[in-house]
């Protein structure tokens, strides 16, 4: 399992302030330092690694009186940033859960936002267990984050969904226990595929985003790392993975993201910073772009400034309209940039794509 990890985001809006940590233990409070690698007293933050050195956090606390001080004479400072620090899991780790310990015997991805890794969990079984990463953010937020990725994943249980197991903390750093998957779609990406396959993976993701969309979720991070695949005897199974980022609508049309993965930006967030349902339906367009043809619409390595022109200027869509196929163009207008002329959902979507003779003459083998 290669993926569950987000490498390369865009912030779109701070957001509010998260709630102050509180203390722990000892009178520390963990913080993980704002900017890039803001250097607290005691040494620069190290870049974050999936098992790299240990990583600061700010402890505050009195600073000791001047030496020699005279009575009356002022004997503390204002509370000074103190670093306290933590160790990221390294092969041959164990991390302790409630539930059971879990021995860390492989590093599966990394990204600034999560790692992940293999374990042999309770009864031997493996997992892959998600590390939510500090990157250089407050406790309190990273807290958060992961409270939330559990919760939706204990709610949002579906075939195409990964399975949680368990979640717990260690040494201030907070894990996910996930169900083992074979691989990463990004692992198939980058071959042209058989329409008839194209259309069995795109059923199942199609599947999963109906499901999120009718619980008001957007998933607003579907790419390759985080759609998963599972091979059974006769097909690949899809999971989708990682709602780190991911957003309840409860109700409103459209929300703004904390982040936007570069290279699977959706034309409405360039337009108003706003992202929807149907900005799920754009990611998978260009997923199914990616699988049909070998290459991404959306040259995932171009500077910044080339991916605003290409979503801009709509370019994913007249590529996808140039393979000149009953499929090509169902992906073309899953890619409009105007969000009223694309698909209003996946169950529409997917009613267009079982007309289609890929499905219709399909003819499905293992792949693996």
């Amino acid at each position: 399992m290669v993926g569950c990890v987000s490498d390369t985001k865009r912030p779109v809006s701070n957001g509010p302030n998260p709630p102050a940590p509180q203390p722990l233990a000892g009178g520390f409070v963990p913080q993980y330092p704002r900017g890039p690698y803001a250097a607290p007293p005691g040494g620069p933050v190290p870049a974050p690694s999936p098992s790299g050195p240990a990583v600061p956090l700010v402890q505050k606390g009195p600073l000791p009186g001047p030496a020699g001080g005279m009575p009356g004479q002022m004997q503390s400072a204002p509370p000074s940033p103190q670093v306290l620090t933590v160790q990221y899991p390294q092969r041959g780790s164990t991390l302790v859960s409630p539930r059971g310990n879990y021995e860390i015997t492989n590093v599966l991805g990394a990204g600034e936002f999560g790692a992940v890794y293999e374990a042999t969990g309770p009864f031997d079984q493996i997992y892959a267990v998600k590390m939510v990463r500090p990157a250089n953010r407050p406790y309190a937020e990273v807290q958060g984050e992961w409270a939330r990725e559990q919760s939706r994943l204990n709610v949002l249980r579906h075939p195409n969904i990964v399975y949680i197991h368990d979640a717990f903390e260690q040494n201030h750093l907070f894990y996910i226990a996930l169900e083992r998957c074979d691989h990463a779609l990004t692992d198939m990406l980058g071959t042209v595929m058989r329409e008839s396959l194209v259309c069995e993976l795109a059923r199942q993701l199609l599947a999963a985003v109906q499901f999120l969309h009718d619980n008001d979720v957007v998933h607003d991070d579907l790419h390759g790392g985080n759609v998963l695949i599972s091979h059974t005897d006769d097909r690949p199974v899809v999971k989708i993975s990682d709602f780190g980022i991911s957003h309840e609508l409860r109700g409103k049309p459209a929300i703004r993201p904390n982040v936007v993965h570069h290279a699977i930006m959706a034309p409405e967030i360039l337009a108003t910073g706003y992202t929807s349902k149907q900005s799920d339906l754009y990611q998978v367009g260009l997923l199914l772009y990616w699988m049909l043809t070998g290459e991404p619409a959306i040259p995932k390595d171009a500077p910044y400034n080339e991916l605003v022109r290409i979503v801009s200027e709509g370019i994913p869509r007249g590529r996808a309209e140039a393979l000149g196929t009953p499929f090509g163009m169902l992906v073309a207008k899953m890619l409009r940039r105007r969000e009223a002329f694309r698909y209003t959902s996946a169950r529409e979507v997917w009613a267009d794509m079982r007309e289609l003779p890929a499905w219709k003459n399909r003819e499905l083998f293992p792949v693996k």
